[in-house]
């Protein structure tokens, strides 16, 4: 199947598919979690994961604390330049971890260590140690544990990343956005390319083999030919991996959005061809593909993986690493584990009352049903591979998946009419087009977005394109 290299998507289906939808970073999504979810039954799920003392585990730390807000930004953080303000925040991360230690027992082992924010490049270097043996004490990093930090350029020196390198760290994700200083001066980041570039080509001196680039289409006034120039840095610096997000413009749950002026963001039609262009050009220079929105070179491993159709994905992104149990711990962090999806309170304060009172900081979460599940299988081998085989589906779940899903079969008939998915012999797979519109393939099999139970939407969902 040859790869779509248009940089102009048809105009008609953008305008036909580009509407609200989840990025199904999880399934059921979080709005469907419920707040009679909380520690208790947090703590029957991950006594019942203890259980299973070989297999491996999945950690995701959140440091929630940047010294300035982006306004373009959709994550739980807090503003400060007072750095001792992450002592008291990582006391009751060390506490958390020890309880949440203390009920795994022996199941110890950890094959993916990621840590998000924020901004985890906040801390100082005393800190980023304290913060690692919090984990290192408690649990057994795995010879090929993906351990992996997002930086942000501003506030990250060439110290921090040989300290990264001494404590085991193998990926670092570089949040650049776009190298244009007007876009950047219309969301109140002001970060001159000469950070990120000079940051990048030091880490690669020491060695790191890991380094993704973090972009963004559909900013205030990005235009093509400024994302052009870039993509054409980007490729130039050559990235293992490359994630290129859509903006998603939700002033209603992110006031601080507010402050972007909205008659600079680019239109729908626009914001397709700004992703179209950034698309074809990494697939003609090298890039693969990976699911919607990630490039990487052709040895790296999520490459490889997808090949196979092994490809997964969580919160903390694509990666084959990836345990089938994850515990988040910081403020606002999501577990998923023995199938239950599990969150923090979001705010500092609940969450550190919570940890204070010697209690799990828990708010909402789910324990998934049957039904969950299969649609889950469903929703990330697209999401991931691109495909999804019914015949598997009825051999993993133990159903007959042509019948099970027979209703969103016929729903995929507009699909299959505009050319961006192809079933045959029970196996339903995108076209090169229809991988840009993957987000909506995929709704087709969501339970919870159903016509009757749209009436009250819970959420503001990003738009799909």
């Amino acid at each position: 199947m040859t790869e779509f290299h248009d940089s102009h998507l048809p105009e008609a289906l953008v305008k036909k598919y580009d509407r609200p939808g989840p990025r199904y970073t999880s399934y059921p999504t979080a709005p469907e979690w419920s707040d009679q979810y909380g520690p208790e039954e947090y703590v029957a799920a991950v006594k019942n994961a203890a259980k299973d003392i070989n297999e491996p585990l999945s950690f995701y730390l959140h440091i929630p604390y940047c010294q300035k807000r982006c306004w373009f930004c959709g994550c739980n953080t807090m503003v400060s330049r007072n750095v001792n303000v992450a002592d008291d925040y990582l006391g009751r991360v060390d506490r958390e971890t020890g309880m949440v230690a203390e009920i795994l027992g022996e199941r110890q082992s950890v094959s993916q260590f990621h840590w998000g924010g924020g901004t985890p490049s906040f801390l100082t270097d005393s800190q980023t140690i304290r913060a690692f043996e919090i984990f290192s004490k408690r649990f057994k990093l795995l010879p090929d544990a993906e351990i992996s930090i997002e930086l942000d350029p501003r506030v990250t020196g060439q110290e921090r990343v040989v300290l990264l390198k001494s404590l085991g760290f193998n990926r670092l994700s570089f949040g650049i956005q776009d190298f244009n200083h007007e876009v950047q001066e219309a969301i109140g980041r002001n970060q001159d390319e000469s950070l990120g570039i000079g940051l990048y080509e030091f880490a690669r001196k020491e060695g790191f083999t890991g380094i993704n680039f973090d972009l963004i289409y559909g900013l205030p006034k990005q235009t093509i030919e400024g994302f052009r120039q870039t993509i054409s840095k980007v490729i130039t610096l050559r990235p293992d991996r490359i994630a290129l997000y859509s903006y998603a413009h939700l002033p209603q749950g992110k006031p601080h959005q507010k402050k972007i002026d909205t008659s600079s963001l680019p239109t729908p039609e626009i914001k397709a061809e700004l992703f179209a262009q950034a698309r074809r050009m990494f697939i003609e220079s090298g890039y693969r593909q990976i699911g919607m929105d990630h490039f990487v070179l052709p040895g790296d491993e999520l490459a490889i993986a997808a090949s196979h159709g092994k490809l997964r994905r969580n919160f903390m992104g694509y990666t084959v690493n990836a345990a089938r149990d994850w515990v988040g711990v910081g403020m606002s962090s999501i577990s998923y584990i023995n199938e239950n999806f599990a969150q923090n309170l979001s705010g500092i304060n609940s969450y550190s009352e919570a940890i204070d009172s010697g209690k799990l900081a828990t708010y909402r979460g789910m324990k998934l049903t049957r039904d969950d599940l299969v649609r889950q299988h469903a929703i990330m081998e697209l999401m991931c591979n691109f495909r999804l085989d019914l015949n598997e589906s009825s051999r993993r779940f133990s159903i007959d998946a042509g019948a099970y899903f027979a209703e969103e079969l016929r729903q995929l008939a507009g699909f299959i009419d505009d050319g961006l998915i192809t079933i045959e012999k029970g196996i339903i797979e995108s076209t090169p087009l229809g991988k840009v519109f993957i987000r909506n393939i995929a709704m087709t099999f969501d339970y919870y977005l159903k016509a009757d139970r749209l009436q009250k939407p819970k959420v503001q969902f990003s738009r799909t394109i």
